[in-house]
């Protein structure tokens, strides 16, 4: 009962939140969507608009929609449903962010009004609500994962893969990955460093064995260089990985995507770009803060299957040489859930139903001296 009022006060928070981004729209978001206002609050919902409309050059075939350098396919879904209606993506947005947030509350035992709220407290999460993006696919696809590996449901990984494709390829190698890693009930609990170094070494020679076939990445990566400034560290980063040593580093490379832009108080003070230095530097903030909760709570372990899920989130979207922290939007979910969880809902093999044992009756009433512990069973 309470679980279900707790559901009834997120949808009214969300209601709340879709009211004012409706205001928002009709002030300011579709004059910055239509190209108005440089208010920008979004990264790529002008693009998908214009892709859904016929008017962008290149998407000729379904390679167009669906490739390495760029996916339209879940966002031009989204217009296609929505008739490129802002205001009903919106609604779109905010439905399927409230039904993703009940079903890892229901899957995790939750507290579905506090994930909400520590998911809104992230700029990117009001942003990504207002206009089509990724972001929320991106929510839909942790939610469905987390409940295929809490059910141990293989048609419900199938779902996941089939929700990856909506949004970008590497979220089907992080499925593709994970499923050997904590699928089977204990694999690698005890090992899970050597796992990721492991991975790590793998991702390192793929990289470089594919780097052909990573070209379109390549040209994007160089032209953002081109375009946004800054003080090159980021390319040496990409250089040694090109050279093969991804896995060394990593740590390096991952900790400047998801929190270096966090620490440039000088772009928020004096924003270039407002999308940029405003709502991904913000977003970046949010989840350096997030990193400190979850270390401060002694819960940043990789025996926390969340944690240890994100970690291999992080492995393979670091791989990629494009600078855009928001790619990691769901590393902060996944942080969120491991500092809201309870304990038990750390291990997801935990989590499996369990056959309740039958009451016997008057009739097989056991005798005295019969055992009352009846055997429980795992589905």
């Amino acid at each position: 009962m309470r679980h279900r009022s707790r559901n009834g006060l997120t949808a009214a928070l969300f209601a709340l939140v879709t009211l004012a981004g409706a205001i928002f729209l009709f002030a300011v978001g579709i004059d910055a969507l239509e190209g108005r206002s440089e208010f920008q609050f979004f990264a790529d919902s002008g693009t998908y608009h214009e892709a859904a409309r016929g008017d962008l050059i290149g998407l000729d075939s379904a390679a167009d929609v669906v490739g390495i350098a760029g996916n339209f396919l879940g966002p031009l879904l989204v217009l296609r449903l929505t008739g490129e209606n802002y205001y009903l993506v919106l609604l779109a947005n905010a439905v399927l962010m409230f039904l993703s947030i009940a079903s890892i509350s229901r899957t995790l035992k939750l507290d579905s009004l506090r994930l909400a709220a520590l998911l809104l407290l992230n700029p990117l999460t009001i942003s990504s609500l207002l206009a089509v993006n990724k972001e929320i696919l991106s929510l839909v696809f942790v939610a469905v994962l987390l409940r295929g590996f809490a059910t141990r449901s293989w048609l419900l990984l199938g779902a996941a893969g089939a929700l990856s494709l909506l949004v970008r390829w590497q979220l089907m190698l992080v499925l593709l990955l994970l499923v050997p890693l904590v699928m089977p009930a204990g694999a690698w609990r005890g090992r899970r460093r050597l796992a990721l170094l492991g991975l790590l070494a793998g991702l390192s020679a793929l990289y470089v064995v594919l780097l052909p076939v990573f070209e379109p990445i390549r040209a994007t990566f160089e032209l953002s260089v081109s375009e946004y400034e800054g003080s090159g560290f980021y390319e040496w980063l990409v250089g040694w990985q090109d050279a093969g040593a991804y896995w060394a580093v990593f740590p390096v490379k991952a900790a400047h995507l998801l929190f270096g832009l966090g620490l440039r108080v000088d772009r928020l003070l004096a924003p270039a770009n407002m999308y940029n230095d405003v709502w991904q530097l913000l977003h970046s903030s949010a989840t350096l803060v997030m990193f400190i909760a979850l270390w401060r709570a002694g819960r940043l372990r990789l025996d926390n299957d969340i944690v240890f899920i994100s970690a291999i989130y992080i492995a393979v979207f670091a791989l990629s040489p494009i600078y855009s922290p928001r790619y990691f939007y769901p590393v902060y979910v996944f942080w969120a859930i491991a500092l809201v969880a309870m304990p038990p809902a750390l291990e997801l093999r935990s989590l499996r139903r369990r056959r309740r044992p039958r009451r016997p009756s008057a009739a097989t009433s056991p005798g005295p001296l019969a055992s009352t512990n009846l055997p429980i069973g795992r589905l």
